[in-house]
């Protein structure tokens, strides 16, 4: 079949509003960035202080995973072909065209190990203050799994790096798929195409949805057994450290949540469509746009509740009257001196 004229454009994405959302996700999200980490390094509380610096490179991690996926890559699906066409700073350089999904697989593995870490601390912390026969087993059981997902976490890291060979193969899968979708975008040099069943890919994606399963494994049960710990020692430790700890908990809780809802679930949707040749409307660009606005949903649990606690005491402040301040036309009893 005789080659076309190549079109390596993708105009008809300009007109759309969630397209020029995710590609300005960085700029949009930094200021939830900032005032998370001022609010991080301000707070006088004791389980803030405890983990200030894994918090702050929670931050740092997932901001330059936000810039890697919207300005680095900013990756195109063109569904239902299996591959995506790179729009980002890397299509100015000729690199590997494998080399955007292993950095964005990365970054967001590394996403999902600082979340892991502050996991860990927090059983960790509970087990010292409250270790009893009871949950000895449960701790070295949630421990035990800690030590397997980092172990699986090398092992997807080392698992995709054969895609990077995938360049030699290309041209010859890129005439073949050519012949079968009609779609002259596959032979453009910034579009990145493999075939599904090769196994090089089949190993990446079954070690990365390995790696979400087994991560959202280990985090339910390291909470489960943090809060089985918080609840059987309720009545031997302060009311303060009660609520601190579960209030720990529930982060962990809310950030577990917000990593598999916004990153392993459209990352799976995603890599899953192809197998099934589905098109995506709009070029998957919603389901992006999801997988940027995890740092910021992640930050507001920092920002909501200071913001939170900071309108209560100008309320209260705004609604109390001082009983030693009296008004000057005030004429009750209660205050005429005699």
């Amino acid at each position: 079949m005789k080659k076309p004229l190549l079109n390596c454009s993708m105009e008809q994405l300009n007109s759309s509003s969630a397209f020029a959302l995710f590609r300005l996700s960085p700029m949009l999200n930094l200021p939830i960035y900032l005032l998370a980490a001022m609010f991080i390094g301000t707070s006088r509380s004791k389980m803030v202080r405890a983990v200030r610096w894994q918090y702050i490179r929670q931050i740092v991690v997932n901001y330059v995973f936000i810039v890697i996926v919207a300005v680095a890559v900013c990756p195109v699906l063109v569904p239902p072909i299996p591959g995506y066409f790179v729009m980002g700073v890397l299509a100015h350089f000729q690199v590997n065209v494998a080399l955007p999904m292993v950095l964005m697989t990365l970054s967001a593995i590394s996403v999902a190990f600082t979340i892991l870490q502050l996991a860990k601390h927090q059983v960790k912390i509970l087990s010292d203050l409250r270790f009893t026969r009871k949950f000895e087993l449960a701790v070295k059981i949630v421990l035990r799994l800690f030590h397997g997902s980092y172990l699986l976490m090398i092992i997807t890291s080392i698992s995709i790096l054969p895609v990077l060979t995938i360049q030699n193969e290309l041209d010859s899968f890129r005439n073949a798929c050519f012949d079968y979708f009609h779609n002259p975008r596959v032979l453009c040099p910034q579009m990145f195409v493999a075939d599904p069943r090769h196994w090089k890919i089949l190993v990446t994606y079954s070690t990365t949805l390995l790696f979400g399963a087994y991560c959202s494994v280990t985090g339910l049960s390291s909470v489960v057994t943090c809060l089985l710990m918080i609840y059987e020692s309720r009545h031997m430790v302060s009311k303060e450290t009660l609520i601190m700890q579960r209030n720990f908990s529930a982060a962990l809780i809310y950030q577990a949540l917000v990593y598999v809802t916004f990153i392993i679930v459209p990352v799976g949707i995603i890599s899953s469509l192809f197998y099934m040749q589905v098109p995506l409307p709009e070029n998957g660009v919603h389901l992006l746009l999801m997988v940027c606005a995890q740092g910021g949903v992640n930050n507001l649990m920092h920002i909501v509740p200071r913001v939170w606690k900071w309108c209560r005491s100008k309320a209260k402040k705004s609604g109390s009257v001082p009983r030693n301040k009296v008004k000057m036309w005030s004429t009750t009893g209660s205050i005429i001196v005699t």
